[in-house]
């Protein structure tokens, strides 16, 4: 008989627990679905971008066989990635996509994404590309006012732009007056 009650309240305390689990995914949901929304926003603002963007007279378009985005550190949208490198063209050239952990490994960039996680190094990699021809992109808070050229910036489900006027013209890119006009950009520096 002891058996049957232990059986029986073990079969109470089941549902109880697969309800609490179901709570806890619910609750999490919207953190989970937040941050993949965020990551497939960043991923389309990235490949959009590129439109807006003429690089320097001075960076050889016939040498390269590729367009190359690198990425710096650990970005959270990695995996999205792909998909902007299968489909995209840029100076009529395949989007090839490259990770890096030393910045001095990202000479042959064209676009450089610095993640949050070099938040620390973001000095040295940005005197790093001081006088290349690298577009730069990061995520971290500040990153413009550092020199970066554009920083994302998240403000619940919309990414914002922030553009570093000076930086970007000190080397010698052209950004598009249409991507100005858009009104999750601000421009500093200008």
């Amino acid at each position: 008989m002891k058996y049957e009650l232990s059986k029986t309240a073990h079969h109470k305390k089941k549902p109880y627990k697969q309800l609490c689990l179901l709570v806890a995914c619910l609750m999490l949901s919207p953190l989970i679905y937040g941050i993949d929304l965020e990551q497939k926003l960043k991923v389309a603002y990235l490949g959009r971008l590129l439109n807006y963007v003429t690089w320097p007279s001075s960076v050889e378009w016939s040498e390269s066989k590729s367009f190359n985005i690198c990425i710096i550190g650990t970005a959270s949208f990695n995996k999205l990635l792909g998909s902007l490198s299968s489909r995209k063209l840029v100076k009529e050239k395949p989007v090839d996509i490259r990770y890096f952990d030393n910045v001095e490994e990202s000479s042959n960039c064209h676009l450089l994404f610095i993640s949050i996680s070099e938040q620390a190094k973001i000095t040295q990699i940005l005197k790093f590309t001081k006088n290349k021809p690298i577009l730069t992109i990061g995520e971290t808070r500040g990153f413009a006012e550092k020199n970066g050229m554009i920083q994302f910036l998240m403000k619940g489900q919309k990414v914002y732009m922030k553009i570093n006027y000076e930086a970007y013209r000190n080397h010698s890119f052209t950004i598009s007056s249409d991507l100005f006009a858009l009104s999750n950009v601000t421009v500093i520096n200008r």
